[in-house]
């Protein structure tokens, strides 16, 4: 069903077609990579990485709740996510910044006034960030364990107030994980507050990102990264956890010197707010490796 239902919609072409102009615009500023795709798709999956790189993504949502009409409700967010490591010492630290910017398309809006759910127009999001100090510790080759600390932030930048928070919000942020030849595994994990902005409603959610991949050779892993949450000030205990599981499958391509990497995840949410909430999430995600600004 949720197939079914993507292919019909005709704003998945348009978001291609921007996947395929990014994508290839980046190729002026890759670096000439000389790894293979092996490692280059394994430093990809640790968030502690070497490499600079942009997550672009189309996720499309089905939904479910109590609210009238809740279960027929699906949208989608295109979105980027540049990744820029800032190299520290000579210990391989690095201080890195992600910064997030959603785009909502067709995302569903309740109406409390007419008891009815409408489609926002397309807007930008919320614009959310983290930057950490982190590292990635070897033994060998093969074995070895990432970290990061730092600090998780939302700047309230949503062209409409359907899709944004009109909040500062800010918090810590920890996240660590495992490398071993047969794949790395690990988890993030930030807290926020609201911090600032014209919305004086109380703000205090735990979120993170577990995540996962398996290499089996030639650049193609199995390996997802589902984002959960926790809200404390949520209204009603069932609207509190978000928790979805999920699996997908990654390539990483060389063109040329351009390393780029393919990924499609599959994602059922085992907890999500009974008012309303995700049921359903599909992603498809190209990251091309850029050249990393602040190495020269």
């Amino acid at each position: 069903m949720i197939f079914k239902k993507i292919f019909k919609k005709t704003p998945l072409g348009c978001l291609f077609a921007l996947y395929v102009c990014h994508v290839f615009t980046g190729i002026a500023f890759a670096e000439n990579q000389a790894k293979s795709a092996d490692e280059i798709a394994k430093e990809l999956s640790n968030p502690a990485g070497t490499l600079a790189s942009v997550f672009t993504f189309v996720e499309y949502t089905e939904y479910k709740g109590d609210l009238p009409g809740a279960d027929s409700q699906d949208g989608f967010t295109f979105a980027l996510q540049p990744v820029l490591p800032f190299p520290v010492g000579d210990k391989g630290r690095r201080i890195i910044f992600r910064p997030l910017i959603p785009v909502p398309i067709n995302q569903p809006v309740f109406d409390a006034d007419n008891g009815e759910f409408d489609d926002a127009d397309v807007n930008l999001g919320d614009v959310s960030f983290d930057l950490v100090f982190a590292g990635t510790e070897m033994k060998d080759k093969h074995n070895g364990f990432l970290w990061g600390v730092g600090g998780a932030g939302t700047v309230p930048t949503a062209t409409d107030d359907d899709v944004g928070s009109d909040q500062f919000r800010a918090g810590p942020e920890v996240f660590g994980g495992i490398i071993r030849k047969w794949g790395t595994i690990g988890g993030v994990v930030n807290h926020q507050w609201d911090v600032g902005g014209s919305n004086d409603e109380s703000h205090s959610v735990t979120a993170g990102q577990y995540f996962y991949a398996l290499p089996l050779g030639q650049g193609v892993e199995i390996s997802s990264g589902p984002n959960f949450s926790y809200d404390w000030k949520a209204d009603r205990s069932g609207d509190a956890l978000t928790l979805p599981v999920g699996i997908g499958l990654a390539k990483t391509q060389k063109f040329g010197s351009l390393p780029v990497k393919f990924q499609a995840q599959l994602q059922y949410f085992v907890a999500q707010p009974e008012t309303f909430g995700a049921e359903w999430l599909l992603k498809f995600t190209v990251t091309p490796v850029i050249k990393n600004p602040f190495i020269f």
